[in-house]
């Protein structure tokens, strides 16, 4: 088995702080928040806690966050709390598929991509319309121009995906509820933070018996310990930015010298550490398989398993190459040998395959 000693996929390790804070805690073990025993007190207090500091570091009211997990069920939760019986849901042709799945049963309506991965505002305005919108791409990193958009469909019923982007990219002012994902920041996986702004426009579209404010139950441990992770990468994002936009600059820069290399988007419109990119006459699957042989792990846009056989819709929609594509994400902790490693075992095994 080959040792693979740069990890450039989306998943990444827990940050160190939320390491040790997600270890101890499931060392001791919590009571149940919701009861009325001491140790319940306290594990209720560290929560409120936990909460405090997420909502100090988004930059909005305690009172607006409820966390839940999985964080694919924010967009239900967060799309759906939104749609009255006559809404038209709006939403962009590279959205994740959890958007998709959402719109197949309802009224909807598709803003098309660019080539450079930006969405096309067009003149979609309709009436009672819910508008989800992606503020990052999650294949390409590609940012969107969310003011133009919403300006654009004049939806007053917003839900943003900032699933992707994290705090690496504000939010806008205007929407109405948000969904953000914990592995963005290095918190625990399957733990998603989303925001109710307008709790007016909103209402909880799961069964429930009373008008409260929703509480999923979700583990106390992972909540602890993404709030260690965001409230410490709140304070290192600047500079992880900044390393990732020079280490994105050199890939670019080789893979654009390959012949019939594809790069979607491009580096001043997408986020600093994710790069998508294809190569014609290439298979996918095989590229991966190669480039791991060498020691380094990556994604890929193209469909690699046998019950999936459709290439990325997002790279379909954009217009560029769905086929030969490899995902990088740059994470803190790489380095430049780290870098110059992986772009030397893509360019071989690129030219390994056309051969």
């Amino acid at each position: 088995m080959v040792r693979v000693t740069g990890n450039f996929q989306s998943e990444s390790p827990l940050h160190p702080k939320a390491f040790d804070v997600l270890h101890a805690a499931f060392e001791s073990g919590w009571a149940d928040p919701a009861k009325l025993s001491q140790p319940s007190t306290k594990a209720r207090q560290l929560k409120n806690n936990a909460l405090e500091s997420i909502a100090t570091s988004l930059s909005v009211g305690v009172d607006s966050l409820v966390p839940v997990s999985p964080t694919s069920l924010g967009y239900f939760l967060g799309i759906q709390g939104l749609l009255t019986e006559s809404s038209t849901l709006i939403h962009g042709a590279t959205d994740r598929k959890d958007v998709f799945a959402i719109a197949a049963k309802l009224s909807n309506q598709v803003i098309k991509s660019s080539l450079n991965g930006k969405l096309i505002p067009a003149n979609t305005a309709v009436k009672e319309s819910v508008l989800a919108l992606h503020i990052a791409n999650a294949e390409t990193g590609v940012i969107q121009e969310c003011d133009g958009i919403i300006a654009s469909t004049q939806s007053e019923r917003i839900f943003l995906d900032a699933t992707t982007s994290g705090i690496r990219v504000p939010l806008p002012d205007q929407f109405s509820t948000a969904l953000l994902d914990s592995k963005s920041w290095y918190g625990p996986a399957e733990l998603g933070i989303l925001i109710v702004k307008k709790p007016s426009q909103w209402s909880n579209p799961l069964p429930h018996l009373n008008a409260a404010h929703p509480n999923f139950d979700v583990s106390l441990p992972l909540l602890l310990a993404s709030a260690v992770a965001l409230e410490n990468f709140h304070s290192e994002v600047a500079n992880a930015n900044t390393q990732a936009r020079k280490f994105n600059q050199d890939l670019r820069s080789a893979f654009s010298q390959v012949a019939d290399a594809d790069i979607a988007g491009s580096l001043d419109s997408s986020l600093a550490h994710m790069l998508s990119v294809s190569f014609l006459n290439c298979n996918g699957e095989e590229l991966l398989r190669t480039i791991q042989n060498d020691g380094y792990s990556v994604d890929s846009g193209s469909a690699c398993t046998a019950d999936d056989l459709q290439p990325s819709h997002v790279l379909a929609a954009m217009g560029v190459l769905t086929h030969g594509n490899i995902r990088i994400t740059i994470h803190p902790g790489t380095t430049q040998d780290d870098i110059d490693g992986l772009i030397n075992s893509v360019v071989s095994n690129v030219n390994r395959s056309r051969a």
